[in-house]
């Protein structure tokens, strides 16, 4: 027989006793061995079990990713479970696969023959053409021939007492000393020989089991000693009372090397056949594979599975527990593995599937024709009630129930099953019946018995044996009664009835009963409960009230319903089998929008198929012994309710890869993507392998998420439309009952920004940005300026032209008419009276030719550059002031600059004009003049604190027939000006006139204000 060995668990943190893992064709190489192993085949025969393991087993093959032939699993600190073989290092995470490639260089070789996890996180393989690795971090450190290895192949690697590393080898042992290996020199007491397992017990001792023996090496010591056995070729196990176990493949058989018991030798260590692969778990069971499937003995019975049971393949090469107790087998083409289900599957005959259930009062049920009897351990006593007639319906059971005397019932086709101990009698429908399948039975509290039959309606039974129909019209599916709640029945489609005193009460839609077909009733003191097609409803203050769960769940196609006395609701529903914890069902009785929580058990919890539909009803029974029975379309399984998910390892989830989708690098401290980057993928796991299936995860990326995304059972998270930046991705994973963990793992990367994503790029753009609108402006106000001074020069030109027509036209001529008069006048007498008169009139005339000469110099502009502007208003307003009015008082602020000729007149005759209204209209006692010459703007204010402007007024521009206000609006619209007025009855009036710097003020070298 061919031996390869493996690693037995124990209950410490990581597995602590490492048993050496050996291929077949490795073995083929040792010839004298090979003749030993096949004289013991042929000596030795084995008796195949006939059951299948009861465990629940998933199995991967190539199609899922699963690697072939593997030669060697471990599972690191992290949780990963790792395994070696030919087709080189893989890992899996209970979801995926994946080929492991270092980060820094590659492996030796594909060829991996050894692996093995250490307590301070490592990795150690071994290669079957010479060599060892390290692997830390997702990086490896390769040691082969020039680092003191021989160049064949390494079978073991474990670390002893004193922290010392050692490698077994075909050429001896050899151990590591400063990054080297050295052969054990003869002080340590170790023969040259071939080594091919190593182990370190709980006690820190350290088994290299050899051709020549078994050698141990304490704690402390320096130098092996050796175990009192005969040979060593095998594997080694640490037992869980303490014992070393060796296999000695040579003459199949184990020895006891250490620890109690070692002259006892269990039976179920006796007649393995040819082991192709070993384990004790830590239950002390043993696995034994085979060329042709895996076998799995515990002290009671031996169990087998093979391909044709689901196995992935045949050749078990290696057997692995890990630290949750999952047992995983490799076989020539894939992997499996094997754990506890929380369910009990019943094997009962198959005319007992999807029977009628009860319960009895010792822990056991009737199911079907059968009674059923079922420990904790050990297979089921089935006891037959009547001998079966294994042809049409006649068997057949559809209901039970217990009449008062203790007489079981039961439901079937055309008639009624009588059992009290040894007298069982069929009980025929009447003939105006006829063969008619009963749904339902219920022993009424008179002992009489109700049948609902199909498409009949219900029937009494009463003591006499007579038959009278009773009820309401309608088929009844259902049935149940209590002497808290009293009778129940369901009805098709979707009604129930409750009969109380001779009354019959009926509750449908209109009284909150939604669930559609009633399937099951439930009664648990005053509590009805009803389940059917679409969900699960509870009877209270005269109406039903749905019950639903969180996430949408509704508990659809119930036909069994169970409450614990401690208020708990089971449910056989169509997805499984669901658990209402009881404070749950307090808060939705309060609350009548409360969503429940629940917990959902199924095939990953070893309950399979779905939950029978009306018949049987109920699906689902509580045992004497407070365990539930549940019938599914698959067969009967068995739970203990108190018995919860085995909890899971605290292990904080990984971060596998992280950058651009489908560009995943795996995460090595603080990330920074390069510029442009703005999509994110982010790949994760947690390696927990008894329900991965089980797992949720939620992550938050700061800055980006406001609260925690939970994703359910997904492992990647995508982000896109990411700016630049530093970021923050948190990840959390819950156990198997959706419960979160305290641990978090954290992902920090930087988002490096393109140039135009820089912040001196953005200040840059605003600078150009201003800069153009500020050249934008600048040209528009000196195109709006090159207009006006066109439009004022055009003016001045045409003043001109007035002044020069009046100068040579009317005043030449009055000139001329004033000489001439003149002339006349100095021929009369001086005393005369008409002289006299016209020198008055002479007088008159100079004067009237003075002031068209005035007002001539005034349009050619002639004074501009006498007066400035503050001194012009000045003049201005002492010639507008009469009687007793005040003099304008005048502020400046600023530097005093020259007003633009082409303007100054327009200006000018708009602050006149204010200082005009205040004087002949305001009665003001007070006037001020403020002149602003700011580097943007020219402002000019005029304030004083009289009457006051009437609203009407302003509201229309100015009075009827008045001019005034109107003009000034003009005037400061044609030089593009702004003017604004704010007054008030009885507050006074404040005119503001406003001009950009660029059209207020002389430039230089336009000193008359001739260009624009």
């Amino acid at each position: 027989m061919f031996v390869i060995a493996r690693k037995f668990r124990n209950d410490n943190t990581l597995p602590i006793a490492h048993a050496m893992e050996s291929s077949l064709l490795s073995y083929r190489s040792l010839v004298s061995v090979l003749v030993l192993l096949f004289c013991c085949a042929s000596s030795q025969a084995r008796s195949w079990p006939g059951a299948q393991i009861n465990l629940h087993h998933t199995s991967w093959t190539a199609r899922d990713g699963a690697p072939a032939m593997v030669l060697s699993m471990t599972q690191s600190k992290d949780g990963w479970l790792w395994l070696g073989g030919p087709a080189g290092l893989h890992r899996f995470d209970g979801i995926r696969f994946e080929q492991f490639t270092p980060a820094n260089t590659p492996l030796l070789t594909r060829n991996v023959s050894l692996v093995n996890a250490f307590v301070d996180g490592s990795l150690w393989i071994g290669y079957r053409t010479g060599g060892a690795a390290r692997i830390e971090h997702g990086r490896i450190r390769n040691y082969s021939e020039p680092d003191g290895l021989p160049k064949r192949a390494v079978w073991g690697i474990e670390q002893d007492g004193n922290g010392r590393t050692w490698a077994a080898t075909a050429q001896g042992m050899y151990y590591l000393e400063n990054d080297r290996w050295h052969a054990s020199p003869t002080s340590w007491r170790l023969p040259a020989d071939t080594y091919k397992t190593l182990m370190r017990d709980r006690d820190g001792v350290l088994w290299a089991q050899g051709d020549s023996g078994v050698y141990f090496l304490r704690p402390g010591n320096t130098h092996f000693g050796k175990a009192p056995i005969d040979s060593g070729t095998g594997v080694l196990f640490n037992l869980a009372d303490g014992a070393v176990v060796s296999w000695n493949a040579a003459r199949a058989r184990f020895n006891r090397l250490s620890g109690p018991g070692q002259d006892s030798y269990p039976s179920l260590w006796e007649r393995l056949g040819d082991p192709t692969s070993l384990l004790i778990d830590h239950r002390g069971n043993l696995w034994v594979g085979h060329k042709d499937g895996l076998e799995y003995r515990t002290r009671d019975r031996a169990y087998l599975t093979t391909p044709p049971q689901g196995l992935s393949g045949p050749a078990v090469g290696a057997i692995f527990e890990d630290r949750e107790g999952n047992v995983w087998a490799a076989t020539s083409t894939g992997i499996d593995r094997f754990r506890g289900r929380r369910f009990a599957r019943i094997e009962v005959p198959e005319s007992a599937i999807g029977a009628a259930i009860l319960a009895d009062d010792n822990g056991g049920a009737w199911v079907g024709g059968f009674h059923i009897a079922a420990g904790d351990a050990g297979d089921p006593r089935i006891t037959p009630l009547w001998p079966a007639r294994r042809e049409g319906w006649a068997d057949m059971l559809t209901s039970f129930t217990r009449s008062s005397d203790g007489t079981l019932w039961g439901a079937s086709y055309g008639a009624l099953r009588r059992i009290q101990g040894a007298d069982n009698r069929r009980i025929e429908l009447p003939a105006s019946i006829g063969e008619r399948v009963i749904t339902s039975v219920a022993a009424d509290r008179n002992g009489e018995l109700l049948a609902a039959i199909q498409q009949m309606g219900l029937y009494r039974l009463d003591s006499s044996g007579g038959w009278g129909k009773t009820g309401e019209n309608g088929e009844v599916n259902v049935m149940a009664r209590s002497d808290a709640a009293g009778l129940w029945l369901g009805y098709f489609p979707g009604r129930v009835v409750h009969a109380e005193d001779g009354k019959w009460q009926s509750y449908g839609a209109a009284e909150g009963l939604a669930i559609g077909l009633v399937m099951s009733l439930h009664l648990h003191g005053k509590h009805v409960w009803a389940g059917g097609d679409n969900g699960l409803a509870l009877f209270e203050a005269g109406r039903f009230k749905q019950v639903s769960g969180i996430n949408g769940e509704s508990f659809d196609g119930i036909s069994g319903i169970v409450e614990m006395e401690n208020g708990d609701l089971w449910l056989n529903a169509t997805a499984g089998l669901f658990r209402i914890a009881g404070g749950e069902v307090a808060k939705a009785r309060r609350e009548p929008a409360y969503r429940v929580h629940f917990e959902r058990l199924d095939q990953s919890d070893g309950l399979e198929g779905s939950a029978p539909r009306i018949t049987p009803s109920p699906s689902l029974v509580l045992s004497s012994d407070l365990r539930l029975w549940i019938v599914r379309s698959t067969g009967l399984f068995r739970l203990d309710p108190e018995e919860q998910l085995p909890q899971s390892p605290a292990l904080p989830p990984i971060i596998k890869t992280i950058g651009a989708p489908g560009e995943g690098k795996a995460l090595q401290g603080d990330v920074q993507f390069a510029p442009g980057v703005t999509s994110l993928q982010v790949d994760y796991t947690v390696p927990l392998l008894a329900m991965p299936e089980r797992v949720r995860f939620r992550y938050w990326l700061d800055g980006v998420d406001k609260e925690w995304q939970d994703v359910g059972t997904r492992r990647s998270a995508y982000y896109s439309n990411l700016a630049p930046g530093d970021y923050q991705f948190r990840l959390a994973a819950s156990d198997y009952n959706g419960k979160w963990g305290d641990q978090h793992t954290v992902a920090r990367f930087t988002i490096v920004p393109t140039m135009a994503q820089t912040w001196w790029f953005k200040v840059l753009c605003v600078a150009l940005l201003l800069s153009g609108a500020y050249i934008a402006y600048r040209w528009h106000v000196n195109r709006l300026a090159r207009q006006m001074a066109y439009r004022l020069q055009a003016r001045m030109h045409e003043r001109e032209r007035i002044a020069r027509e009046l100068h040579d036209t009317l005043l030449q001529s009055v000139q001329s008419l004033i000489l001439h008069i003149h002339a006349a006048v100095t021929k009369l007498p001086a005393k005369d009276i008409l002289r006299i008169q016209l020198e008055t009139a002479l007088q008159q005339a100079d004067d009237v030719v003075d002031e068209g000469r005035e007002r001539i110099r005034e349009l050619r502009g002639a004074d501009d550059h006498r007066l400035s502007f503050p001194d012009a208003v000045l003049a201005a307003a002492a010639r507008l002031r009469v009687g007793e009015a005040g003099a304008i008082r005048m502020k400046m602020s600023g530097v005093l600059r020259l007003i633009d000729g082409a303007i100054y007149q327009d200006v000018l005759a708009i602050v006149i004009e204010a200082i005009a209204n205040a004087y002949r209209h305001a009665g003001a006692g007070r006037i001020e003049v403020e002149f602003q010459y700011g580097m943007r703007e020219f402002r000019c204010v005029v304030r004083d604190d009289g009457v006051g402007i009437p609203v009407e007024v302003l509201s229309e521009g100015g009075r009827q027939d008045h001019w005034g206000m109107r003009g000034m609006a003009e005037r400061s619209a044609r030089i593009g000006a702004k003017l604004t007025v704010l007054s008030s009855a009885g507050h006074g009036t404040q005119w503001q006139l406003t001009l950009p710097a660029a059209l207020a003020y002389t430039r230089k070298g336009d000193q008359n204000g001739i260009f624009r």
